[in-house]
């Protein structure tokens, strides 16, 4: 630990310590009170350990970072706390005939009605996202409330709000596509399922209040023309290529889903890092073409990247994708390079800011853990696979290899499985991925202008396809660890996958420990022996 601290002191900026502050905080959960506590506490230790006329010495910043980060995750979870879901708040609801509701009926009395009584009715309110589909072909809805309706014994109670207060998350039957934005009622409200956290409706009780606002009706035309060109330049192939480029997944095979989760490569459909580097790749390459000079060449690709956020919809994933290179394109432009490391930091901080309700969700933690999984890890297996392997396969090898060592604590703590098959199938899929989603999205935003490309690309699309699922099902196919719901035997495996992720880090320290040893031992035995760029050289002396 002595050795960690002033590694760390010598390497790590402080935002890294907040960020581990702010994800221990979160991992930990509560109200906050704790990590709160935690902060105070710490803080007020750090400052006052150092006096007025001292220096301020670089242990004692980074304790208080790690305080931030600790105070920054009890923010996070309060603001979940209060914002709540419906379930949670009729368990505490008490609403009175003289309160802001208004109650109507016979023999309704000024009395307080206790919420047991209150069954839910209706909603109104704005979706947040898109609504989304989920593997049983429903339509899961994510609202913003602005208005209730409770019916009880004798009593119609209707709660407004100036502004939504809290989300609410509905699952529907198969109906229309409805963009992010527009505002619905949701009538004949069911009891919640799974635990509470969704309410059912039927979709003929879901009605359009009003038109969405018209930035959200551009998205919704912009994006919808971008779906008719992928689906036109793709074929049969059109759906896999929707949800690869817009995270559309209404069309896509429920088989054709579970082929990705049983390969361990669930995480390649999700729009990311390497989604977003497809587009920024293209205006990059584009953009030197046509302006020839690289500052505002990245300032387009930059611009194209939260423009296609915008359009495919603020997840998690992308989110901290494009918040990554918001702060990289930052760094460049004040002069202060930064680290990956201090970069990925960077984008946990700003996404606990403006997204504090997803930012531990399970993608949201699975992004992020797969990210510092490859910066930590990935030069690492390069070095040991590059003597061995090509260059090429060497470090696509690596990268998977290193995702998979970032993410391996989380699947087995959150599943109870663990799927060494992907590392292979991830390595063996990403080529194949690549050229399909490039050869989507070039088609996709020509065939609307030229309509006969599709003749070429959907040929070609549907190969790739093909190739695609062969590889999926040889890794599905490859046997999986499950570990069962043992909470002892998660925890085990947590700790043996620590210490072979701490090995990689242990043993060049304990090889070069063992080489600096060996030369004090012939210093000692040779006064005329010195060293010079990690050679050993012998002093010859004139007689």
């Amino acid at each position: 630990m002595r050795i960690l601290w002033r590694a760390l002191g010598r390497r790590a900026p402080p935002i890294c310590l907040a960020a581990f502050g702010l994800w221990v905080g979160l991992a930990c959960g509560g109200c906050g009170a704790f990590q709160l506590g935690f902060a105070g506490i710490f803080g007020a230790f750090a400052v006052s350990w150092t006096a007025l006329r001292e220096p301020w010495k670089c242990g004692r910043l980074l304790l208080c970072a790690l305080c931030v980060g600790a105070a920054l995750s009890a923010g996070v979870l309060r603001f979940q706390g209060q914002e709540g879901t419906l379930a949670g708040a009729l368990l505490s609801l008490e609403l009175s005939g003289s309160g802001e509701g208004s109650v109507s009926g016979e023999g309704v009395s000024k009395s307080r009605i206790p919420a047991r009584c209150l069954m839910p009715k209706a909603v109104e309110g704005r979706l947040d996202i898109d609504s989304q589909t989920t593997a049983r072909k429903n339509r899961r809805i994510e609202l913003k409330v602005q208005a209730l309706e409770f019916v009880g014994p004798n009593a119609w109670v209707r709660c407004e709000w100036k502004r939504a207060v809290f989300r609410l998350s509905l699952l529907s039957g198969a109906g229309p596509r409805l963009s992010a934005g527009t505002e619905i009622r949701a009538e004949s409200l069911r009891s919640p399922v799974r635990g509470g956290d969704f309410f059912w409706v039927d979709a003929r009780g879901i009605r359009q209040l009003r038109e969405a606002r018209p930035f959200a009706q551009l998205r919704a035309l912009f994006a919808g023309h971008f779906a008719r060109g992928i689906s036109m330049a793709a074929g049969k192939a059109g759906p896999l290529a929707q949800a690869l480029l817009l995270g559309v997944k209404d069309e896509l095979d429920t088989e054709f889903k579970e082929l990705f989760q049983n390969a361990g490569c669930a995480h390649l459909l999700a729009l990311s890092g390497q989604h977003l580097s497809i587009i920024c790749a293209l205006v990059m390459l584009v953009g030197r073409r046509i302006a020839r000079r690289e500052k505002w060449t990245r300032r387009a690709s930059l611009a194209f990247a939260w423009l296609f956020v915008w359009l495919a919809g603020p997840g998690p994933s992308l989110l901290r994708a494009v918040w990554m290179l918001t702060v990289s394109e930052a760094a460049k432009v004040l002069d202060r390079p930064q680290s990956s490391l201090a970069v990925l930091s960077h984008a946990s901080v700003l996404l606990s800011l403006c997204a504090p309700s997803s930012i531990n969700a399970l993608s949201s933690v699975y992004s992020f853990s797969a990210m510092a999984g490859l910066i930590l890890f990935s030069s690492r297996f390069s070095d040991m696979l590059r003597p061995y392997l090509p260059t090429s396969i060497a470090q696509a090898l690596s990268a998977s290899l290193a995702a998979v060592c970032g993410t391996a604590m989380v699947s087995v703590l959150s599943f109870g499985s663990f799927i060494p098959a992907g590392i292979l199938a991830a390595t063996a899929a990403g080529p194949a991925m690549l050229a399909f989603m490039w050869t989507a999205l070039a088609g996709g935003l020509l065939a609307g202008f030229v309509p006969m490309i599709a003749a070429i690309t959907a040929p070609v699309l549907e190969l790739l396809q093909g190739i695609l699922t062969s590889m999926l099902a040889f890794g599905a196919s490859l046997p999986a660890i499950q570990l069962g719901t043992s909470v002892v035997r998660r925890i085990l495996a947590c700790a043996l996958i620590a210490s072979l992720v701490a090995l990689m880090y242990a043993v060049p320290r304990l090889r070069w420990r063992k080489a600096r040893r060996t030369m004090e031992c012939l210093r000692a035995r040779n006064p005329r022996l010195r060293a010079r760029g990690g050679c050993l050289l012998f002093e010859l002396q004139e007689e």
